[in-house]
């Protein structure tokens, strides 16, 4: 996957709050393109930049106007709007060393049932359950990911997912500091319901992280814990010390986690 700070692939960047149909259907027409060009699926990721002001001010700074989203990056120098790529003469120059750019292992080749779906128009495609999972959904997805979230689901704008009201009965919400997987602090709320945890942020849903998928938790002081979640990401979190402990308590007896010394806690669920 093209992370947020590489300097090599293509980054489409949205901001799902300004996300329409006609927004759709080019960002759609751009992953067509590219696959096209035989740009390998690992070298094109699609990032969501509603809460990223930095890179917001830097598109605003190369366009020099407004600009329209999706927004392009190529091998890390911003390039333009996604509406003028098509068209643009010099395209194929700007993407030559990513034309036809072998990748090592066996990735592309497991994928490519996606991809032959996603050019062909079609609307399903067999892959793996975990793939479709909304789960774990943070900035940036690769582009397999969002293929498979829109041919199999129908979710192409997946950052805007709405949130359910809460229930008062049965769900618990914190604000709490959650530290990502590059060591940015970002403030959030986490919400507790009997099925699942849901990180919100700006009144969207930004992940969901299923009970049965926690494999471990742990308190490394009266403000922190980490959970460990089975092929995801795991949620380092601080917060108050009261909220800490209510959510140990949720945790651990919904994930069915019981104590391995110390202040951790890990699923007697066999997997």
């Amino acid at each position: 996957m093209v992370e947020l700070y590489d300097t090599f692939g293509i980054k489409i960047y949205v901001d799902h709050n300004k996300t329409t149909i006609k927004g759709i259907d080019l960002q759609k027409k751009l992953a067509k393109f590219f696959l096209k060009k035989n740009i390998p699926h690992s070298l094109i990721s699609i990032f969501d930049i509603a809460n990223n002001f930095e890179i917001q001010r830097r598109i605003k700074e190369h366009s020099k106007k407004i600009p329209r989203y999706p927004y392009i990056e190529i091998n890390g120098q911003l390039w333009g709007e996604g509406i003028d790529v098509e068209e643009n003469e010099e395209i194929d120059n700007v993407l030559k060393d990513l034309i036809n750019y072998k990748i090592q292992g066996t990735e592309d080749q497991e994928n490519d049932s996606i991809v032959d779906a996603f050019i062909a128009g079609n609307t399903m495609v067999a892959v793996e359950p975990e793939t479709l999972s909304i789960g774990y959904l943070d900035s940036g997805l690769n582009l397999i990911e969002w293929l498979s979230l829109g041919i199999v689901s129908n979710i192409w704008n997946p950052w805007a997912v709405p949130i359910e009201p809460l229930d008062k009965q049965s769900d618990f919400e914190f604000d709490v500091i959650r530290t990502n997987w590059y060591g940015r602090h970002q403030f959030r709320k986490y919400r507790f319901t009997p099925s699942e945890i849901v990180r919100i942020n700006n009144q969207s849903v930004k992940a969901t992280l299923y009970y049965k998928d926690i494999q471990q938790l742990d308190q490394t002081n009266k403000k922190n814990i980490i959970i460990k979640i089975l092929n995801g990401e795991d949620q380092y979190i601080e917060a108050l010390e009261d909220d800490i402990n209510k959510m140990i308590e949720i945790i651990t007896s919904r994930a069915y986690l019981v104590p391995n010394g110390e202040n951790q806690w890990i699923s007697k669920i066999t997997i």
